[in-house]
């Protein structure tokens, strides 16, 4: 592109995907100590309108502005010093949030092809992020002196958003910005402007060779531009860190600011380096605190001009780590006993469990005493006993997940969602390290698979098959990578060898012994022939709920097993569960999936009464706790949200599982030093989802 000279085919490419539509846009022209503006709704009206200023910074406004902004003098054609030029109260909603990637240099200059590079090695890594925490992709945009990123949103203009995308930008920058290069905090504003594609950046002079112009092109554009769910955004937003309240339990009631620097010096935590970062400090550690496999600048601290903290990790393991379990790990009486509880809660499932914890102490040649006095007996200790974490928080918190030696039965009607929480909790127990096994009498081992890549793979990873409505795939390049991850972790059982359960028993009982599965998912009853029993089906499925509890009681794994409900009218409950009764009566769980509709709410009201099935009208799903002998939990709800790209069930719209597929290597860090130089990639192979893993 010859300097001085308007792309006028990247300004359209810029028009189409940034105001589609012939949305209304203001162009703004910065010259010298002079502004121009025009509104335009024709990107042929802009072509015409901006060429006599392409010496200049042409700018737009990028979110959606007021039709009556049209009523203004330079409606149509650019004019000197406007009277009026597009305000944030002007603005009708959010269409983006808009990063700004700048490197660090003095004012009035361009940056060198050095600094330029440097944020686009920034850029990729706040896109990886980004991809990690959820986020649909990105539009990546050269603006001339660094990047600029678009995340697409619908926000309302109010006040609460505003310091919703403050805050969220603010995140940003301090996980992300260093000496090099910087997250502009300032570009949350409703009326932000952004440089035009195909236009020049002109900050300084064209004369220095080291310091050249260069013009704003579009780096990487997504085949589909998805809107990004506010809960996203919160997400990020909630890790900038906010003042404490003054309490008597974390000494924050002294008139001194809390020493951070004494915490660090007095715990050994060693910091490699000390960035000044806008707003305050960022103390980069040499390890995470929780995992000191996690190295180079993956952890780091920051610290607010106003005395707030925040700690952050990159990795996956990690990232729900907050400042409050730093101190709490070192300093356990700084909180409250409940803020204890919840990160002896987190620590317990954020650590994979490798190998078993529990180990049965080994009995006396003639087992004992026959009848035990109380002395005899060892007080329970749940810290000695195992379980395999759902991946649910509500339900993991409210029964600490599946005891180990216990059986669960899961029931629901047909489309509840019973698959998708199966094939969840199977790839978060295998994530946790215990590994499963599944007999599916109802899914062909083709489509078991499929739907099991779909969800391992996440959404930023998964495509959508064109011949039908919201339906998607893993596509083979990312099941080639899925697969070896699960490789000797999870086992489906070949259909071929047929539904007798004293074949399929036999060997469940094989694979548990040579591959310490500790998870046996059963699905479901009905499919299974029960032979070599008695001929009444109600005494054959009590002797098989016996043998199976005390199988499960022996080898000290979890069983689920699914049930399907009796046909009937009304809201489903445990007596409407097919089968002789023995089988709830025995089993140590009970668990019910609703999917939520119009029908639920209103069934669910004759029974919870109408106020507390109101309650759960916005989310997809609720699991149901209608037994559960450990705790004693009966009548517990765990809403769920249904993700249609992932067939996921979440706990919260925002919530996005990276699983250990994607991972590197043990010592995977975002400040990888072999990415690409400028050169080695061109404008419109900005990196994909693919290439980033």
């Amino acid at each position: 592109m010859e300097k001085g000279i308007i792309n006028e085919t990247e300004v359209r490419k810029w028009f189409d995907i940034m105001r589609g539509g012939n949305k209304l846009t203001e162009v703004r022209i910065i010259a010298d100590k002079v502004t121009y503006s025009g509104y335009f709704n024709d990107v042929d009206d802009i072509i015409s309108a901006i060429k006599p200023y392409a010496k200049y910074n042409i700018y737009f406004t990028i979110n959606d502005i007021s039709d009556a902004c049209a009523g203004r003098a330079q409606m149509g054609h650019i004019i000197q010093a406007p009277k009026n030029t597009t305000s944030d109260k002007e603005i009708q909603g959010r269409c983006f949030v808009f990063l700004d990637i700048d490197s660090k240099k003095i004012a009035g200059v361009n940056a060198t092809d050095e600094e330029v590079e440097y944020t686009r090695a920034k850029a990729r890594k706040i896109y990886k992020f980004l991809l990690q925490q959820g986020f649909y992709k990105p539009i990546i945009v050269n603006s001339g002196n660094g990047v600029n990123i678009y995340l697409s949103c619908q926000l309302a203009a109010t006040p609460e958003n505003d310091d919703l995308v403050k805050r969220f930008t603010m995140a940003m920058s301090m996980i992300f910005s260093d000496e090099h290069c910087e997250i502009d905090e300032k570009v949350f504003n409703r009326a932000r402007i952004a440089k035009i594609w195909g236009t020049w950046s002109r900050k300084g002079n064209n004369t220095d060779i080291k310091r050249p112009q260069r013009p704003c092109a579009s780096l990487f554009v997504p085949d589909e531009i998805k809107v990004n769910d506010i809960e996203y955004f919160r997400k990020i937003a909630d890790l900038y860190p906010q003042p404490e309240q003054a309490t008597r339990e974390n000494n924050y009631h002294s008139s001194e600011q809390f020493d951070l620097d004494a915490f660090l010096q007095k715990y050994n935590i060693a910091v490699s380096s000390v960035e000044n970062v806008a707003d305050g400090k960022k103390y980069i550690l040499e390890h995470c605190v929780f995992d000191e496999n996690h190295r180079g600048k993956d952890a780091v601290i920051f610290r607010n001009n106003n005395g707030a903290i925040a700690y952050y990790c990159f990795h996956n393991s990690c990232s729900g780590y907050h400042w409050k379990d730093v101190r709490l790990k070192f300093e356990p009486d700084a909180y409250s006993r409940r803020e204890r509880g919840k990160f002896e809660y987190r620590q317990q499932y954020t650590q994979k469990i490798t190998k078993e914890t529990f180990k049965p102490l080994e009995e006396t040649e003639d087992k004992g005493k026959k009848w035990l006095e109380m002395r005899d007996i060892k007080n329970l200790d749940l810290s000695q006993m195992t379980f395999i974490p759902t991946g649910y928080d509500m339900l993991d918190t409210r029964i600490m997940g599946l005891l180990l030696g216990e059986v669960t039965i899961l029931s629901g009607i047909a489309g509840a969602g019973k698959t998708s929480w199966l094939d969840c909790v199977c790839l978060n127990a295998v994530q946790r390290g215990f590994k499963t096994a599944i007999w599916s009498g109802e899914l062909v081992d083709s489509r078991f698979k499929n739907w099991m890549m779909q969800i391992a793979a996440g959404k930023n990873y998964v495509l959508p098959n064109h011949k039908y409505q919201d339906v998607y795939y893993a596509p083979q390049r990312i099941v080639e990578k899925i697969c070896p991850w699960l490789d000797g972790k999870m086992f489906l059982y070949n259909n071929n060898y047929g539904n007798k359960w004293s074949q399929i028993f036999a060997d469940v009982k094989r694979l548990v012994d040579e591959q310490d599965v500790r998870l046996f998912v059963l699905d479901n009853l009905m499919s299974v022939s029960i032979e070599d029993m008695d001929k009444d089906k109600y005494i054959r499925q009590t002797k098989f709920i016996y043998e199976l509890k005390d199988y499960a009681k022996k080898k000290n794994i979890h069983v689920i097993l699914v049930c399907h409900p009796r046909k009937q009218e009304g809201f489903l409950r445990i007596d409407s569960i097919s089968g002789t009764a023995d089988l709830t009566n025995l089993a140590d769980n009970v668990f019910i999936i609703h999917r939520v509709n119009d029908d639920f709410v209103s069934r669910a009201g004759q029974f919870w009464g109408h106020g507390k099935a109101e309650i759960y009208k916005d989310y997809d799903c609720v699991l149901e706790i209608c037994k559960n002998r450990s705790f004693g939990a009966i009548d517990y709800i765990v809403p769920m949200y249904y993700e249609k790209e992932t067939r996921r069930l979440k706990n919260s719209i925002s919530e996005h599982i990276n699983y250990d597929w994607q991972e590197v290597g043990e010592q995977q860090t975002f400040e990888s030093q072999d990415l690409p130089a400028m050169s080695d990639f061109p404008a419109d192979d900005f990196p994909s989802a693919d290439d980033i893993i």
